[in-house]
């Protein structure tokens, strides 16, 4: 059964007054952009283009690279199980904790696996498989690798092929993307999404970015109109002028600051450090379960249960910050539930 990972926000009757289980940001989508979508509504009457090909030329210039350099999918998964089918019976490395959808797409095409605890990388570190699976910054983390870092970890492992998933770079005002670095390595493979920094995860909006030779290896395992056409009118509204659509990072790394200060204030609950507006939490005593269970009750506040995450376990939840309000209200249900029960 597929159920996929994260917000699940979809799975519950009640009205949710604040979801801190997504790391969508969450004011929504950019002005302009409904009242835009709805004026070419009638283009759903036709097929969508085979490869979203109006919409490549918009992402090469943005990016400065060349049309044959990018793959637009249905959101970063369909990345991930492109890759995947690309390199199938072949062998990964995934840094963990990490998006489970890198393991689920490599177990789904039978690569051999290897697990790297994210604190035992280094630029020193050494792999022996075809791939390397790794998010910067990483979800559930909000960890980074600096891109000094990187660069001398895929040029010390030529032989493996690196793929970089900046689906959050966007939450950190840290200079880590390796876009502008992608001419240099012939192993690089960064995958980008619109759908988290732009707030439109239902329109499942991504890319791939990689040299002409591994865009076109892993174009022959696509399918085509799998980037429906709302979505590909989306990504041109955002690309015609993406610096008046950018979020206001200063202030959401500034209410981050001040939401996880409030949270190591409270007892028998440890607050991991954090690059982005999402970070882990652990608590010393009951589980995550039981406190998203009793915050979606009690409060109709929904935050991440991280126990499925590898490397993690029942006591560790995520939280994506959200409104100063909504913040305010996660941390008084936290505290009340701990006071009750630990």
């Amino acid at each position: 059964m597929i159920t996929g990972h994260g917000d699940d926000a979809y799975l519950y009757d009640k009205n949710i007054t604040a979801n801190f289980s997504s790391n969508v940001y969450y004011d929504g989508f950019p002005n302009g952009m409904k009242d835009y979508l709805i004026s070419v509504i009638d283009k759903i009457t036709t097929y969508p283009e085979a490869n979203a090909n109006s919409l490549q030329p918009y992402l090469g210039k943005w990016h400065n690279l060349s049309t044959d350099q990018l793959l637009i999918t249905n959101g970063a998964t369909e990345a991930f199980y492109l890759i995947a089918q690309a390199f199938r019976n072949k062998s990964a490395t995934i840094v963990v904790p990490s998006f489970a959808e890198y393991e689920d797409s490599c177990r789904a095409n039978n690569l051999t696996l290897q697990f790297l605890a994210w604190n035992k990388l280094s630029d020193t570190t050494r792999f022996t498989t075809d791939l390397v699976f790794l998010g910067n910054p990483n979800n559930p983390t909000g960890a980074i690798l600096k891109k000094e870092e990187l660069q001398r970890i895929i040029e010390i492992n030529s032989q493996t092929i690196f793929v970089i998933d900046e689906a959050y770079v966007d939450f950190t005002n840290e200079a880590i993307s390796m876009v502008t670095e992608l001419n240099q390595f012939s192993n690089l493979i960064i995958i980008k999404s619109l759908t988290k920094t732009y707030a439109i995860p239902g329109l499942r909006l991504g890319y791939l970015l990689s040299n002409p030779t591994m865009i076109s290896n892993i174009l022959s395992f696509k399918m085509p109109w799998s980037v429906n056409t709302m979505a590909i009118e989306a990504g041109k509204y955002i690309i015609q002028d993406p610096l008046k659509m950018a979020l206001p990072l200063k202030q959401l790394l500034q209410d981050t600051d001040e939401l996880i200060q409030q949270l190591t204030e409270i007892k028998h609950l440890k607050v991991f450090p954090t690059k982005t507006n999402f970070f882990l939490c652990e608590l010393s005593k009951r589980t995550a379960a039981e406190l998203k269970s009793f915050l979606l009750e009690e409060h109709r506040l929904l935050i991440r249960d991280a126990s499925n995450f590898r490397g993690l376990n029942t006591q560790h939840f995520r939280i994506a910050t959200q409104t100063k309000g909504k913040n305010e209200l996660l941390v008084k249900g936290i505290r009340q539930w701990i006071i009750d029960n630990c």
